[in-house]
């Protein structure tokens, strides 16, 4: 609110404080990279060294088609009013404080967005008061184009895609290698992004011709420029013949990982089948040992009771004979 009634005292006395104070602009348009940094600058008279108490310092921006301006940086009695600054400059908008003392109020703002561009007004109270309006233009040229080749299910034609994010809005044309527009057939859609870019997709679906390269061209009229990407006849082949090789090599390794398991299973029911079979001889041939024993220990036995009678006898005869 005091930025807004200090500036309608000033259109209101502006031809007499323009006499006695003045603001300067050295630069009255600045065109800058989304992404890129920015400074922008105007200029007052110190008149000596300079009283940072007195010192009032307002840069707001006002974006096309809104009424509302936007608070960017405010130094009021030499004291930052940080309440009011706006949540997109909060970290990204500065004043170079060094630069105040040569009677230059520097406003640095980083990583530009596209939402940055528009009016700027530079209003500097010290012993008298002025304000300027400078212009920033925010540019994002399409330099990277994404492309995607994908074949249409159950067709002999071909998907070819583009993409891309810049500002301004460019138009999107398709052309061979003859310079022939074939844009007729392409749908190119876009949206917005948070940032203001314009993220667009240009899709073309045809049979292509293998003895022909292709390119999506995104035309922008107000940068006068053109960034193109270029899709070789060469891909499309590599394209059909890699969903070939995927299968191959998707059935090669299934057919080895069956057979490998086929074989683990052969092997283990052999081995289950042997050591099933194997305690039972060596049961039969305990048990055969087993009885052999006890005929053994049998015939002991009798020889034993037979040896043991005869000596009994011969004690009663009253001669042992071994």
């Amino acid at each position: 609110m005091f930025q807004i009634l200090t500036i309608l005292l000033l259109e209101m006395q502006l031809p007499i404080i323009s006499a006695l104070f003045t603001v300067e602009v050295p630069q009255q348009l600045y065109v800058v990279d989304y992404g890129s940094n920015v400074t922008m600058e105007c200029r007052f008279h110190v008149n000596g060294s300079l009283n940072l108490s007195l010192l009032t310092v307002v840069w707001e921006q006002k974006r096309q088609g809104e009424l509302k301006r936007r608070d960017v940086y405010t130094l009021r009695k030499g004291k930052v009013l940080s309440s009011s600054q706006h949540h997109d400059y909060i970290g990204r908008a500065a004043l170079l404080y060094s630069e105040l003392k040569l009677g230059r109020a520097i406003l640095q703002i980083t990583s530009v967005k596209i939402t940055d561009a528009g009016s700027y007004l530079c209003l500097i109270d010290y012993q008298g008061a002025d304000y300027k309006y400078v212009i920033l233009e925010v540019k994002a040229p399409y330099k990277i184009i994404n492309t995607q080749i994908m074949r249409k299910a159950g067709e002999d034609k071909f998907i070819f895609m583009c993409q891309s994010e810049g500002f301004p809005l460019a138009e999107v044309y398709w052309q061979n290698e003859k310079k022939f527009n074939l844009s007729g057939s392409a749908n190119t859609t876009y949206t917005l992004t948070a940032d203001g870019l314009y993220n667009i997709t240009s899709i073309m679906i045809f049979k292509p011709n293998m003895n022909e390269n292709y390119s999506c061209v995104f035309w922008s009229k107000e940068l006068n420029r053109e960034t193109s990407a270029h899709i070789s006849a060469l891909a499309v082949m590599s394209t059909q013949s890699s969903g070939q090789k995927s299968l191959i090599l998707f059935i090669i390794p299934m057919c080895v990982m069956v057979a490998v398991l086929l074989s683990v299973l052969i092997i283990f029911k052999k081995r289950k089948s042997f050591k099933n079979g194997q305690p039972k001889k060596a049961r039969k041939r305990k048990l055969d040992c087993d009885l052999k024993d006890e005929k053994r220990d049998n015939c002991n036995s009798q020889t034993e009771a037979l040896y043991l009678s005869t000596v009994t006898a011969s004690r009663d005869n009253g001669s042992v004979h071994l």
